[in-house]
């Protein structure tokens, strides 16, 4: 579709069916991608959770499923041309389930900035679950100043003992991977 005629749209209506790679979110991201903001709307899916929240990440304003009417259809892209987000409560709810983990994740991460590059070089050992004493070893340290670190670690990081605190930086890599 070529600019000007882009323009005079109001919506862009996605058949997620119509997707060659078995992925509905696929086509939903291509429109997306070229709607310069115009409300995307993924038709056809069945109410799978999975396919209904993967469209709406991709980009999807509204969910249609395969058995809502033409009227429901009409009603959706009203309100998405109001700027609705329209789609199952349940979706709404697993939407906001995915923000709240994204979120703590952030914190995680910001938690974790917290840390000298000493500190951070001793939790990423504590993630292979090496002793203090073996720690020490490795990076040519005494124990006590690896303990030092340990509990500064603990105490930055706002977590119980050293396997939260290991189990916070796995958490925040694959994070960080998946980005």
């Amino acid at each position: 579709m070529d600019g000007g005629a882009l323009e005079r749209v109001d919506t862009v209506l996605v058949d997620v069916r119509a997707s060659q790679s078995g992925d509905p979110a696929a086509g939903v991201r291509a429109a997306f991608a070229v709607a310069r903001g115009k409300p995307v709307v993924a038709l056809g899916l069945d109410r799978d959770e999975c396919a209904l929240l993967a469209s709406v990440e991709a980009g999807a304003a509204a969910c249609v499923t395969v058995d809502q009417s033409i009227d429901d259809l009409v009603t959706i892209i009203q309100a998405t041309l109001r700027g609705d987000l329209v789609c199952p409560p349940r979706i709404s709810r697993l939407l906001q389930e995915h923000l709240l983990q994204i979120s703590l994740r952030e914190r995680e991460v910001q938690r974790l900035t917290k840390l000298s590059s000493r500190e951070y070089q001793i939790l990423s050992l504590l993630t292979d679950s090496l002793s203090n004493k073996l720690i020490a070893r490795q990076l040519g340290l005494e124990v006590p100043t690896i303990k030092n670190h340990v509990h500064n670690i603990i105490v930055k990081l706002n977590v119980q003992n050293r396997v939260e605190a290991a189990a916070m930086l796995r958490g925040a890599g694959e994070a960080m991977a998946a980005k």
